[in-house]
Order: structure tokens, then C-alpha cells, then sequence
């Protein structure tokens, strides 16, 4: 492996972490960076965000029945109801029941979450994708 991106995914997984039902929307910054979800202390997501806060805290904590604007909401659907984020990812398509929207929410609630900030968008796009592709976790799609 590359000894940088080494570096780079050893920081991502000593962040701190945040356990999601003590995490309060002030608690994530604003600026961009990655961010990465752990369950039970696995590795489940890897994602990138331009506003960290907007990304972790409204699109994946969301609790709406629209799964659009969260790719990670969408895999948790697959996860627990065999609903493919391909219908579930567009906005016009179908959207989950209430009470599914409240499961995925629940299910994330027993998770960890962490993140490095970047200075700019675009490296974090580049920090994510390079330790996506070396490390896959289980909820990210290709």
C-alpha cells in the first residue's frame, strides 16, 4: 500500500469518534472533509462531504422517508429491507414507509461516527476516493 494513503486512512480511523445518539448538530463542523461510520466497532461507511454537518447530520440522520440525498440511508435500506438504492435513490420513485424511515434512523442511532476535515472539497473528494477504493467498507457501493 501506498505510505501515504496509509497515513491518510490510519488518521481517518483515529479521528475521534462520536457516538451518533450523543451527537448534537453543533458538534460537526461546517467545513469540508471525510467522514467514516463504525456499528459495533466495524467499519461500515466512508463517505465525503463539502459541509460536513449538512452531509452527516441532515442527509444521513435525516427522518424523512425520502432516501434521494443519502446514499448511506439508502444502503442501511438494502441492509435491513432488501430495497435497492436504485429505487429508493430517486426522489420521484418510491419512498419507505414512516415507520422503515424510523428503523434506518434507529439502526444509524447505534452507530459511531468520525471525521477529518479538509481544507477544500475537492480534497476531500480525492482523500475519500483514494481510501474507498483501498478499503471498501461493507455499505459503500462502488
Amino acid at each position: 500500500m501506498d505510505p501515504q494513503l496509509d497515513q491518510a486512512w490510519q488518521e481517518l480511523l483515529q479521528a475521534q469518534e462520536h457516538p451518533v445518539r450523543g451527537l448534537v448538530r453543533a458538534d460537526v463542523p461546517e467545513g469540508p472533509g471525510v467522514y467514516l461510520w463504525r456499528r459495533n466497532g466495524a467499519l461500515s461507511y466512508v463517505g465525503t462531504a463539502s459541509n460536513l454537518r449538512g452531509r452527516v447530520w441532515s442527509k444521513h440522520l435525516g427522518v424523512g422517508t425520502s432516501l434521494a440525498g443519502s446514499s448511506l440511508r439508502r444502503n442501511v435500506c438494502e441492509l435491513l429491507f432488501a430495497i435497492p438504492p436504485a429505487v429508493t435513490g430517486n426522489p420521484n420513485r418510491m419512498r419507505i414507509t414512516a415507520a422503515q424511515a424510523s428503523e434506518i434512523r434507529e439502526w444509524l442511532g447505534e452507530c459511531a461516527v468520525a471525521w477529518v476535515e479538509r481544507p477544500t472539497r475537492y480534497e476531500a473528494g480525492v482523500y475519500e476516493g483514494q481510501l474507498r477504493r483501498t478499503h471498501l467498507p461493507h455499505l459503500n457501493r462502488v
